[in-house]
């Protein structure tokens, strides 16, 4: 008999080594880092970042604690993480995999807190975090569309189980541990799409409380507990709780074509080449503070400005075929009307906005659905109505089509693969410090976090690297 699936994850975190990691998975959790603890100095500017620091040193403070960064002041381990959490995810430019959930700031943020704590060194440090990524990653892969068909939002929901699987690797968890910390994140997770469908905030919220659970999750299986084995795949397990079965048959698909069988995957698929095949090389950073699926569509749109030198009041017309979830978000079950139709925040604003301005600012404030017109950019307002956005079933996610039509009669077309934002080390490096010059902390100290997060596995611990993100 097979063993169960949390019984696979759960030896696979346990066994794996530093020495175990490719080059290329290191690569890409150095690129994670280095995004994630530069997007939380822009995020302590924001009221919900000051907001969840303030809230922290009043609840949670304690001297020997871990550090909140940017503020430099100590907390509990889930209380920095909390705040930590925030500051990563409050302006919408974390990472993303699969377009629906977003590691990084339930997992690293986890990772910080207990590695600081322990004393754990460069290498255990990313080997904790590929731990946390890869099973995050592989749990939530063809179901992500099938939990938010069921209203719950999949970055809160897996992202706990990524958050249990990091820290608990850094504890020294062994394998029985380890399925008790799935076990009891899977019972711990929570979070619901209505926010997202009706433009509601507590959204904003979702990632740091996952974080704070999936903590919790690691540090009870210490006890003398037993968890399920059968927590995923049970009959009244994970996966019959956030995706309708057990058995594998999904909702919606990511992408299909006409005449495909219902969509249906192999729960025993999950955990295929664990170790060998890497799910969490396809994350995708997040440059612009707003949805993952806009960020794409910005720099398919800059691209085309550029390669074609088309004056904004040359164009009649800018069709952007893209991947249909990505058009129907939260879900095609439950549909936000304001990100479907022009409006501030939709993805026609983004695409008019690029158009007239041939590019989008990367620290311009966040703006989502639901905000007021005085909050967005007026010039954009009439060529957002020349712009039609189709979702297509047969495009993968972040593999945007544009077409581009003058009044002159001429026709421009262009697209991406879906592999553009996949960025290695050197990438993120030259794109995040291309923002050094405008963020409001020291440029000597950002290049600092550069060279220590690209040292990061000769680091003794990780000090210098919170370090680098806190006052000097």
């Amino acid at each position: 008999m097979p063993d169960a699936l949390s019984r696979s994850y759960a030896r696979f975190v346990s066994c794996l080594k530093y020495d175990d990691l490719p080059g290329q998975v290191v690569d890409k959790i150095k690129a994670s880092v280095l995004h994630a603890m530069v997007v939380s100095i822009i995020g302590a500017q924001t009221n919900h970042g000051q907001s969840a620091i303030a809230l922290t040193k009043e609840e949670d403070s304690k001297p020997d604690g871990a550090t909140i960064l940017v503020d430099g002041t100590k907390a509990t381990r889930g209380g920095a993480a909390f705040a930590n959490s925030k500051l990563m995810h409050a302006t919408n430019q974390t990472d993303s995999y699969r377009m629906l959930i977003h590691p990084g700031p339930c997992i690293i943020p986890a990772a910080l807190a207990t590695a600081e704590i322990s004393g754990a060194s460069g290498e255990e440090f990313i080997t904790a975090l590929a731990a946390g990524y890869e099973v995050e990653s592989r749990i939530a892969g063809d179901f992500i569309p099938s939990t938010q068909a069921r209203g719950f939002r999949c970055s809160p929901v897996y992202g706990t189980l990524g958050a249990a699987i990091t820290t608990g690797k850094l504890l020294g968890l062994n394998e029985d541990q380890l399925v008790t910390a799935l076990a009891l994140a899977c019972t711990f997770a929570a979070g619901t799409t209505e926010g997202p469908r009706v433009s509601g905030r507590e959204m904003m919220y979702h990632e740091p409380q996952a974080t704070r659970s999936g903590i919790t999750a690691a540090l009870l299986a210490r006890e003398n507990l037993k968890g399920s084995e059968t927590c995923l795949e049970g009959d009244a397990g994970f996966y019959n709780a956030f995706t309708g079965n057990n058995r594998g048959e999904l909702t919606y698909p990511f992408s299909e074509k006409p005449g495909d069988p219902p969509p249906t995957t192999d729960l025993t698929r999950t955990v295929e080449g664990l170790g060998s095949r890497w799910e969490l090389l396809h994350v995708t950073p997040k440059i612009y503070p707003t949805a993952g699926y806009n960020c794409p569509v910005i720099d398919l749109t800059t691209r085309s400005r550029v390669n074609n030198n088309i004056v904004p009041q040359d164009v009649e017309s800018i069709t952007m075929e893209m991947n249909w979830l990505e058009t129907s978000y939260p879900s095609p079950a439950f549909p936000n009307q304001d990100r479907s139709m022009p409006g501030v925040g939709s993805t026609h604003y983004f695409i008019a906005y690029t158009w007239v301005h041939g590019r989008y600012p990367p620290l311009r404030q966040r703006i989502d659905p639901g905000l007021s017109e005085s909050d967005a950019d007026q010039t954009v307002a009439d060529p957002q109505q020349r712009v039609t956005v189709i979702g297509r079933k047969d495009r993968t996610n972040f593999a945007p089509r544009i077409t581009i039509r003058t009044w002159s009669g001429n026709e421009f077309q262009d697209e991406f693969t879906g592999n553009e934002l996949k960025w290695d080390l050197a990438t993120e490096t030259s794109i995040i410090s291309a923002l050094f010059d405008d963020l409001p902390w020291p440029r000597a100290q950002l290049n600092s976090l550069v060279s220590i997060v690209t040292e990061l596995d000769q680091e003794p611990s990780i000090a210098r690297l919170i370090g680098a993100c806190v006052p000097a």
